[in-house]
């Protein structure tokens, strides 16, 4: 009788890293809120899906550790609240942004499936960071007519970084096929990545000195604090503050 109220004590840990997770996916794409004319019009909607999506994907990841999926009764109303959120913002954008979000839904697909073993899985990782840390950011920032410019993705990319460092490092928590030092070593990699971005852009003056120093202090703090703590929820919920702290460091104006 002891895992039942340690189950229901991890939800409200676990939703508030989910809402974390929505924010990390949108921030940099709401600080470039000024620049789209349809970015307001979805947001609350996109928050909404993208929660409901974050806390299913943890929900399917911890479950996924454990070598189970979730069942489908509960993943089938997941899709039709998301099947009603992405018709609603097709409602106030076009077809084209609907089309993104299917394909999204596809790769949770692979999430919650344990056949594939996606979590342990490279593919994965940058296919979550491409989405959180690109493509949801460019849905609320892209105007019409859909021209597209691929440098549209250059101020994104230390939102890609920062995701995908956050991605990895929480892989290896949930690592069915324990592949923990993998993804420690990779983690530490893709923050080596951001922190060489990082001085880049400070060196060619498109980086301010008190957000280098912000970012430095950041990540020691985080550091001190995921070393000192043990339980692997908390953790996480380190690893998200870090990457939030980052996002809005790095694009406030």
């Amino acid at each position: 009788m002891q895992p039942k109220p340690t189950l229901w004590k991890s939800i409200p840990l676990t939703f508030l890293i989910a809402i974390l997770q929505t924010v990390i996916s949108l921030i940099p794409g709401i600080l470039f809120l000024k620049n789209s004319s349809h970015g307001a019009l979805i947001l609350n909607y996109m928050i909404l899906y993208l929660l409901i999506s974050d806390f299913f994907q943890l929900v399917g990841k911890n479950t996924y550790k454990k070598g189970k999926s979730i069942p489908l009764v509960i993943y089938g109303i997941k899709l039709i609240i998301s099947a009603v959120l992405i018709y609603l913002i097709i409602q106030q954008t076009a077809i084209q942004f609907g089309i993104i979000l299917l394909a999204y839904e596809l790769f949770q697909m692979m999430i919650f499936s344990k056949q594939f073993y996606y979590v342990d899985s490279l593919f994965y990782s940058f296919t979550n960071a491409f989405f959180k840390g690109i493509v949801f950011n460019q849905l609320l920032t892209i105007s019409y007519p859909f021209d597209y410019d691929f440098e549209l993705i250059k101020p994104f990319i230390f939102s890609f970084l920062i995701v995908l460092f956050l991605t990895i490092f929480t892989q290896g928590m949930y690592s069915y096929l324990s592949r923990q030092p993998i993804f420690l070593f990779l983690g530490v990699l893709s923050l080596a990545g951001t922190y060489y971005l990082t001085i880049q852009h400070y060196l060619s003056q498109q980086l301010d000195t008190w957000k280098l120093v912000s970012f430095i202090a950041a990540t020691i703090i985080s550091f001190f604090l995921f070393m000192k703590t043990k339980k692997a929820k908390k953790k996480e919920f380190i690893l998200n503050l870090f990457a939030l702290a980052s996002l809005v460091i790095y694009y406030i104006q």
